[in-house]
């Protein structure tokens, strides 16, 4: 099981101005995390992005699963990076980390060798293949092409992302290769991949 979701904590759309948002999508524990934070706004992204990251864990498995946000309760450490969503079909890990202004959580099954990154549009590093020009879909999947065949020592040629209904799944030359799990939001990619070498 494997889900990812990325947010930016720079981007508008994250920062809901209605107080009725919290009460909608968050259970009472996660308000009471929320209230007890320094950095509200960060850590009702974190949540908020343990949620996202373990439906999509769940709807890979369980493709009737409906995104209801207070069903998927999210328990996080004191740090914020790491624990536990608990969803309709189980409980699912999560790790949650912050950097460059983004928020990227994955969740995945305990022992899971999940190879997860994310990036900036804006500053893709050296040797990127995408840009901020591309339209967001293409280019979480330019990245994780580009990172996974990094990690496997392939030419990303021989890679291609097919989607299985709703769900991604990694094909290498010709064959499903791994699970995957694409996300993106404002100027964010990332992505999570159950990688075999």
């Amino acid at each position: 099981m494997l889900g990812n979701d990325v947010v930016d904590l720079r981007d508008p759309e994250s920062r809901p101005v209605s107080p009725r948002f919290d009460a909608r999508v968050f259970c009472d524990a996660e308000r009471r995390a929320l209230d007890a934070s320094r950095d509200r706004h960060r850590q009702r992204c974190r949540l908020w992005a343990a949620k996202e990251a373990a439906y999509k864990a769940v709807v890979a498995r369980h493709a009737e699963t409906i995104f209801s946000p207070p069903r998927f309760r999210v328990d996080l450490d004191e740090d914020a990076s790491s624990g536990g969503v608990e969803t309709p079909a189980g409980p699912v890990g999560v790790r949650v980390t912050e950097r460059d202004g983004a928020v990227h959580a994955v969740a995945c099954d305990e022992g899971s060798d999940a190879l997860f990154e994310m990036t900036r549009l804006d500053a893709p590093g050296e040797g990127a293949t995408h840009s901020a020009g591309d339209a967001p879909g293409l280019a979480v999947r330019r990245f994780a092409t580009e990172r996974i065949a990094r990690s496997l020592a392939l030419d990303p040629s021989s890679l291609e992302i097919r989607k299985r209904g709703r769900v991604p799944e990694l094909w290498v030359e010709g064959r499903r290769h791994a699970a995957l799990s694409l996300s993106h939001h404002g100027g964010v990619v990332g992505f999570a991949c159950e990688v075999t070498r």
